[in-house]
């Protein structure tokens, strides 16, 4: 839905006069913000006809009819979504010849959330659980409205997910990577090293090649379309020195022949307390790893490319980091899962086991589990709450309804 401000009036009025369609409150305001003279104002309210409002006229919306070239309406009433066919019916185009009031933006905003309708898919690491309320595995919502349910399609402790061609494929401790379809049947797997923590997960069409992320291996494997690994590329040579996994690297995204990768300490000292956390870049082509290109986070997610723009949830914070990796908005849990819908974005969380570290950075520390709806434009979001008692939300897919 496009919204309209008041650069927007003179921009496609042209020569026409301002018609205010619905008279009251939000006519007088719309009235103050423009700098042109208003000539009449329709309503549908017969009663009103031939009456006085702001110094105008009230006139028959009917006497529009086949006069576009005459007029420029702008719709003042909060039944705009009735007001837009009827002005079609007269042959009016939206933007050519009519737009919202300015003063509607914010209802719109709301009402456009409160009558948004999709289907969620997410990723739990919890431990597994029979239940199919709570407990590790693929979870569907299905958001209608003002209502929402959700339900466990599949059990297992699984981290990564992502669209494969029609299908998905996820990350799952015991199964390794799998493919299941829309009706959420698993139709292959292999399994990944032992002990290996698989968790991020990507995928490139143009070199048939899917990355998977393993923590405990500070490593990244990268299998070919039959799951079989082609080769591995390490983070650093910390982990054939130390006996441990150091830099908790954790998701990935694929971007022309480059991968890149979040993870806890760039140093490798997050077990040290020093989270210095980066995306890194790895050069597919060299095998080589290259600067980071962002870095002081602390336990950043999903790497993310957005519309050209890159996005990462810096998720102790609780911070979506985007536009240069500013704050573009600020949440109360343990920020981790994205997704954006070409319109909102999707954003997890998860109960904050880590509550104490964020005391003075926050002042509204969440353990709730959810998934937020949020407008970078308007700021606005919705809470769409689950059980707490499935803690882990790690990777979130939006479609369709």
């Amino acid at each position: 839905m496009e919204f309209y401000y008041k650069e927007d009036i003179n921009k496609y009025r042209k020569d026409r006069n301002i018609i205010l369609f619905g008279s009251g409150n939000i006519a007088e305001k719309t009235k103050r913000i423009i700098n042109s003279e208003v000539y009449a104002i329709a309503d549908n309210s017969q009663n009103l006809w031939g009456s006085k409002n702001l110094g105008k006229k009230i006139i028959n919306p009917n006497t529009l009819n086949k006069n576009k070239n005459k007029y420029f309406i702008i719709i003042c009433t909060t039944s705009y979504n009735e007001i837009i066919p009827q002005l079609e019916k007269y042959k009016y185009k939206i933007k050519e010849d009519f737009i919202i009031s300015p003063i509607l933006n914010d209802l719109r905003i709301i009402d456009e959330f409160e009558n948004y309708k999709k289907k969620i898919i997410f990723t739990s690491g919890s431990p597994p659980d029979k239940n199919k309320e709570f407990g590790g595995g693929i979870y569907q919502i299905l958001w209608n409205k003002d209502k929402w349910k959700y339900e466990k399609k599949i059990s297992g402790n699984c981290y990564g997910l992502i669209r494969y061609k029609n299908n998905f494929v996820a990350i799952d401790t015991d199964l390794g990577i799998f493919e299941f379809d829309q009706n959420f049947r698993v139709i292959r797997s292999k399994r990944l090293p032992k002990s290996s923590r698989s968790h991020g997960l990507s995928y490139s069409s143009k070199r048939k090649e899917f990355y998977v992320v393993c923590s405990y291996l500070d490593s990244i494997l990268i299998l070919n379309e039959d799951f079989k690994l082609k080769t591995k590329i390490s983070i650093s040579k910390k982990l054939k020195y130390n006996k441990y996994a150091s830099h908790h690297c954790n998701d990935c995204e694929y971007n022309n022949d480059h991968l890149y990768v979040s993870m806890f300490s760039e140093t490798g000292n997050w077990k040290n307390d020093v989270y210095d956390g980066c995306i890194l870049e790895i050069d597919l082509i060299e095998k080589k790893i290259n600067k980071p290109i962002i870095q002081n986070l602390w336990m950043p997610h999903n790497p993310k490319i957005v519309q050209g723009s890159f996005y990462v949830n810096d998720s102790l914070k609780g911070n979506l980091l985007g536009n240069n990796f500013n704050v573009i908005g600020s949440f109360p849990a343990f920020t981790r899962g994205l997704d954006h819908d070409g319109k909102f974005f999707y954003i997890g969380q998860s109960k904050n086991r880590n509550y104490s570290k964020n005391i003075g950075l926050s002042k509204n520390i969440s353990i709730d589990t959810g998934i937020i709806v949020f407008d970078e434009k308007t700021k606005i979001s919705k809470f769409l709450q689950l059980s707490s008692k499935i803690s882990e939300i790690h990777s979130i897919i939006a479609e369709d309804l």
